[in-house]
């Protein structure tokens, strides 16, 4: 059983890795649309962070400051040795200049790195607190988590630009999402099938309406905002019930290897995706924009893998673009 899960887990994040390459297909290539691209947004970075928060959930409790110090430093090398090596990488002649600049504007880097860094230190450094408190553990974990949480909101109000906050603030209900659900799979796989079934079909219909008859990237108050975490935890479950339904063979295996190398297509996929761009606008839903699409997806994954097959020969390569090697495991797991 433990290791039909596993595979479920790595299939969604293989699922995940491709919802964002498509994205950044259509992105990069000024191919957006209020309809497709909407529900990819929506869908993308959410079903990340919430397998994420899952697996932090299902994972061993911090118990003590050893075992907290062990689990900071691996979360560290799979998140942060890749996060700033490749802003060095990519700006060589002033790496310390950009590297400050990006700490204020995550988004010029691979924030998503460091977002994930952030949200794990907020939950184990809860565990860690819950776990000194003793009989109060359960309190004192939500005290300091929550209080956390809501110094990130702080942040954000008073316009600290200083790793994002926002970001953090924007993910976090996810992750908490998928931390509750593997803290509470038990209970969660004891729900009657039906229920979920139904639970699948009225988050199909809700994700459609409201990509359908609202602009999804709108967030510029609260109720856009809140409507648009809506659309994310509907389109999440859409694509989750589905993948814990799938039956072993072929495709299967494939999304799970794939969700196995989720770090490294991250971190590479996008620069090649203008790569047959000619500087000429396609539209989207054409014969011609569909090809574009596809002949584009496909160059740019055969680039992304071949470049992947090569560095991971070398183990130094491994480690600075990946975060790999120093812990011996894949990312998330």
């Amino acid at each position: 059983m433990a290791d039909i899960r596993s595979q479920t887990i790595d299939a969604l994040k293989g699922i995940a890795i491709l919802i964002v390459m498509v994205g950044h297909v259509l992105s990069w290539n000024h191919m957006e649309d209020g309809y497709l691209y909407d529900a990819i947004k929506v869908i993308q970075m959410p079903l990340f962070i919430m397998v994420s928060g899952y697996l932090c959930g299902i994972g061993r409790r911090v118990e003590d400051l050893t075992t907290y110090g062990a689990v900071i430093r691996k979360r560290a090398c799979a998140y942060l040795v890749p996060f700033f090596s490749w802003i060095v990488l990519q700006h060589p002649l002033h790496p310390f200049t950009n590297i400050w600049e990006t700490l204020f504007g995550l988004d010029k880097g691979l924030w998503f790195l460091m977002t994930l860094f952030l949200l794990n230190l907020m939950t184990y450094t809860a565990q860690l607190a819950g776990a000194l408190a003793g009989r109060l553990q359960k309190q004192v974990f939500w005290a300091v988590y929550l209080g956390l949480g809501a110094l990130v909101v702080v942040e954000t109000l008073l316009g600290w630009e200083f790793l994002s906050p926002g970001l953090t603030r924007l993910y976090l209900p996810f992750y908490l999402l998928g931390y509750l659900a593997g803290e509470h799979r038990g209970q969660m796989e004891s729900i009657p099938v039906s229920v979920k079934g139904s639970v699948f079909g009225v988050s199909v219909v809700g994700l459609l309406i409201l990509v359908i008859f609202y602009d999804l990237q709108d967030v510029g108050s609260l109720p856009l905002l809140l409507r648009q975490l809506a659309a994310s935890v509907l389109g999440c479950y859409v694509i989750v019930y589905p993948v814990s339904w799938m039956k072993e063979g072929k495709a299967r295996s494939f999304l799970a290897w794939l969700g196995g190398y989720t770090l490294e297509i991250y971190v590479l996929h996008f620069h090649f995706a203008t790569i047959l761009n000619q500087g000429k606008t396609y539209e989207l839903y054409s014969w011609q924009g569909l090809i574009f699409v596809t002949a584009s997806f496909a160059a740019m994954s055969l680039i992304t893998a071949g470049i992947i097959a090569v560095t991971k020969k070398i183990p130094m390569l491994d480690f600075l673009l990946y975060g790999k090697r120093c812990t011996g495991t894949a990312l998330h797991k």
